[in-house]
């Protein structure tokens, strides 16, 4: 019987970290990473307001719509094992931060549930602006950002710095507009941009380009839509 093929969201990074110690670091720097790169990072948590089946029933659907996964190890988390495990089941192409200050590191050496993941290579960090320097070395790594660089290289071309800088930037918009969405209806992309300070004909040619490109896919029509490809 041949292999189901996974179908996933091109740009979509899935998270799992410890909730209690270093979410508001990963939060911080997302936000910071989201600003430069064409990655949408998701992460989910117990405020969404589920109980923990419905929780973990979502948490699967986001690790399996996601291209990669990025782990947090740090204190040996239980939950973040078993999401581990289960993107792993998947074959999720996924990554091991943790940690290794020292504070941190007695935690971990405590809890047998770090020995889980203890045969697979992990990108160790100390502060949270090594954390930041790690990420940003995953998303140039990232497949989705090669292409989305490559797309704006051709769009932008012969351009003055000015133009290329405002052109990058609504271009970022445009993919972020569109993240954790399986599609959206293009007039509504517009309108989203559009409240941004957009004109429609601003919008609309980069979103060929992009097309174009093979990073964004926009449908034909009055009604058509758009989605990361």
């Amino acid at each position: 019987m041949a292999k189901k093929t996974r179908e996933f969201i091109p740009n979509q990074v899935f998270v799992g970290i410890p909730w209690a110690n270093v979410r508001k670091k990963y939060e911080r720097t997302i936000d910071r990473l989201e600003k430069k790169y064409p990655l949408h990072f998701t992460i989910v948590g117990r405020d969404d307001g589920q109980d923990a089946q419905a929780l973990f029933e979502i948490i699967k659907e986001r690790i399996a719509s996601s291209s990669t996964a990025v782990f947090d190890a740090t204190g040996g988390n239980a939950n973040v094992s078993l999401e581990y495990g289960y993107a792993e089941g998947i074959e999720v192409p996924r990554a091991i931060f943790l940690s290794a200050h020292k504070a941190s590191t007695k935690s971990a050496l405590s809890s047998p549930i770090i020995s889980d993941l203890s045969g697979q290579r992990r990108i160790p960090y100390k502060t949270e602006k090594a954390l930041l320097a790690a990420l940003q070395k995953y998303c140039r790594e990232h497949d989705y950002t090669k292409r989305f660089e490559q797309a704006l290289s051709i769009a932008l071309k012969g351009r003055a710095t000015g133009s290329k800088k405002r052109g990058r930037a609504l271009a970022l918009k445009i993919v972020h507009t569109l993240d954790g969405k399986p599609r959206m209806r293009r007039a509504e992309l517009v309108q989203n941009l559009q409240a941004k300070g957009y004109k429609e004909d601003e919008v609309d040619s980069p979103l060929k380009k992009l097309h174009s490109s093979g990073v964004v896919k926009r449908d034909v029509g009055r009604y058509s839509d758009a989605r990361i490809a």
